[in-house]
């Protein structure tokens, strides 16, 4: 379903599944990766708990690239230079969020949970998206299939112009390449986006460029270090 079918917000927002993507970038000082593994591991056991989140993924960067013009500041949201850490929370839909099983989840990390000095110095900013399309497509029904690396991007643009790139140039340089599994395109609102293509083995020297009429893009390419799914998906 392309962005630019007569309803097809409309008509996402009654997916029962696979429609809500909870994006997490994160950095944190090497000195303190003894604590952030274990309680980031227990935290997310917590987390696959809650009613309506399907599976959670965390990832460290192994490389950046960068395409189109320079990267954005990072304010509001908006394209940055990539983080450390990527973690991805597959969701039946975005309003899982204001549920109040993870509403508590929320008080108690904001109490927190993580230990003192992980707490002072780990720092991020959250987007929550809705997915717009995936290629190949699969039922909605189904968890996407992971790879174990994967090729992220942040882009501004207008839905149209970027539908329009990712079906005429991005997804067909993407997916013929070895180890492709597959491509997201997921929207974030105000004009922000994020494309991200499952990788299985080696990532390939570079991702496609972004074209001139998009607003600013950051490529960045991340090593899969936890995956769990929700129990029954």
């Amino acid at each position: 379903m392309g962005g630019g079918e007569p309803g097809a917000w409309e008509a996402l927002a009654r997916f029962e599944f696979g429609a809500g993507l909870l994006h997490v970038r994160s950095d944190l000082p090497n000195a303190t990766d003894g604590s952030f593994t274990p309680w980031s591991d227990r935290y997310h056991g917590l987390v696959l708990r809650v009613p309506g989140i399907r599976r959670v993924r965390r990832f460290e960067l192994v490389g950046a690239f960068a395409a189109g013009d320079t990267p954005g500041s990072g304010k509001d949201g908006q394209p940055s230079d990539p983080t450390r850490f990527l973690t991805l929370y597959d969701l039946k839909h975005p309003g899982v969020l204001d549920t109040p099983e993870f509403r508590a989840l929320a008080a108690i990390d904001a109490g927190g949970t993580a230990p003192s000095p992980l707490a002072r110095e780990l720092n991020g900013t959250r987007l929550v998206c809705r997915e717009r399309r995936r290629w190949p497509s699969v039922s909605i029904a189904r968890l996407f299939p992971a790879g174990d690396k994967l090729l992220h991007l942040a882009v501004g643009g207008e839905d149209t112009a970027v539908e329009r790139w990712l079906t005429s140039e991005a997804v067909p340089a993407l997916l013929p390449a070895v180890g492709a599994v597959g491509v997201r395109w997921f929207d974030a609102g105000e004009g922000r986006h994020i494309v991200v293509c499952e990788l299985q083995g080696p990532l390939w020297p570079l991702p496609p460029s972004v074209t001139t009429d998009l607003g600013p893009a950051v490529w960045s390419a991340y090593r899969q270090e936890y995956m769990r799914n929700a129990p029954g998906e």
